[in-house]
């Protein structure tokens, strides 16, 4: 009798468990098919607005049509110049989000647990963090050497500080019981950092990744528009310059696309180093 209840109620968590998933892999569908309608209404009404040549309250007129510029895009897929440019806005962008995440994270631990050095480091920061990414950069090309050096600094600048906020609220707000209770199971001071705080700061780590991110994507292409000979935004200000709106649009959509894709990855690694979200 024991064993027949037994396996009735593993039958039972079985049917559960495959009713959940489909009914995830339903949501998914439903999902990505509420986003694909978005996008083509979108679309649907950039083509309306540009046919019917609207000019008010904004010059939809003046823009070319979709039509055009997915044309247009089409034959750009074929050329390598193309990729290049997307291949070296992608390595200034991981460059300046990996050695922001590595300076800001320590740092906002370090700000986080000592009020001392709040007050001395924090205060600084605090300056220039309200600073617009452009204007570092007559700064960046004064203290740097190169171009490209300059241009990793300006990316650095947007992903450190989203990253270094979250970071330092985050450890502030780290519950003191939980730090005690650490402390009573034998767990070392040194210890605590990576077996109490990281742990307890990780979801507001990837927050300020995400953020930071697109930050980074931001800053990338000023410094290109600015000063740059190579990389997505340079190619877009080009075609800007050369009067040519279907390309300058084109660039403007895969700066969009790029940072999309960056902020998945970010969102997917989150789930992948924190089991419990």
């Amino acid at each position: 009798m024991g064993r027949s209840k037994a396996i009735v109620t593993t039958l039972g968590t079985l049917t559960v468990q495959r009713q959940g998933k489909h009914t995830f892999t339903r949501g998914n569908m439903k999902s990505t098919l509420n986003k694909m309608i978005a996008v083509m209404s979108l679309i649907g009404l950039w083509y309306t607005l540009v046919t019917l040549n609207v000019m008010w309250p904004f010059q939809f007129g003046n823009l070319p049509g979709p039509d055009t510029v997915f044309r247009v895009w089409f034959k750009l897929l074929g050329d390598l110049s193309y990729y290049d440019n997307i291949t070296v806005s992608s390595i200034r962008v991981l460059a300046g989000i990996m050695i922001g995440l590595v300076t800001a994270v320590p740092l906002g631990l370090i700000i986080g647990l000592s009020a001392k050095t709040s007050d001395i480091v924090f205060t600084n920061l605090e300056i220039f963090r309200p600073i617009p990414l452009i204007a570092y950069l007559p700064v960046a090309m004064l203290l740097f050497k190169t171009i490209e050096a300059s241009i990793v600094f300006i990316t650095f600048t947007g992903a450190f500080f989203p990253i270094l906020i979250n970071v330092v609220q985050a450890t502030k707000r780290v519950p003191v019981q939980l730090v005690q209770t650490a402390y009573n199971l034998g767990c070392k001071p040194h210890k605590l950092i990576l077996r109490v705080y990281l742990p307890a700061i990780g979801p507001d780590i990837f927050t300020g990744l995400s953020v930071g991110t697109g930050a980074s994507w931001m800053g990338v292409i000023t410094g290109e528009m600015m000063s740059g000979q190579t990389g997505i935004g340079y190619s877009t200000w080009q075609a800007y310059q050369l009067l040519d709106y279907s390309q300058s649009m084109i660039g403007m959509f895969s700066i969009g696309l790029l940072g999309f894709v960056f902020t998945r990855c970010v969102r997917f690694t989150e789930k992948i180093a924190i089991r419990w979200l």
